[in-house]
């Protein structure tokens, strides 16, 4: 049994684009097993690695960070990482994903505007 870790109530199972998830009724945060939410973060991930001629800015807020949370599959304390704007909070252990309420459709927005512009990103970074 899983636990939403903001709102401390059972995370119910939920399907969502053909894969099966922990959704939070309450707050709407989902949680991710490893290998459920691979594409948006591959993108994503492939967009942030490229290098730019910017000073990288720490974005994320204080109060998000001192928003510690607890895995909800193996109890491991989460890392923030920033994906695409958004904070994330992500499970180093067993590599699980936990999306706030509204994440989730922000990420497919950052991953389809990435697909959208990719050479222009490409083209920025060399």
């Amino acid at each position: 049994m899983r636990f939403c870790q903001i709102c401390q109530i059972e995370l119910k199972e939920v399907t969502l684009h053909g894969e099966t998830v922990d959704r939070c009724p309450t707050c709407n945060g989902i949680y991710f097993d490893r290998g459920e939410l691979e594409s948006i973060v591959k993108i994503v991930s492939l967009f942030q690695s490229t290098t730019l001629s910017e000073i990288d800015i720490d974005t994320i807020s204080s109060a998000e960070k001192s928003r510690l949370l607890k895995c909800p599959a193996d109890g491991s304390d989460m890392m923030k990482k920033e994906i695409a704007c958004y904070t994330i909070d992500v499970c180093e252990n067993c590599g699980g994903i936990w999306l706030d309420g509204g994440e989730i459709s922000a990420l497919k927005i950052a991953e389809n505007q990435i697909k959208e512009n990719i050479q222009l990103y490409i083209r920025l970074g060399e």
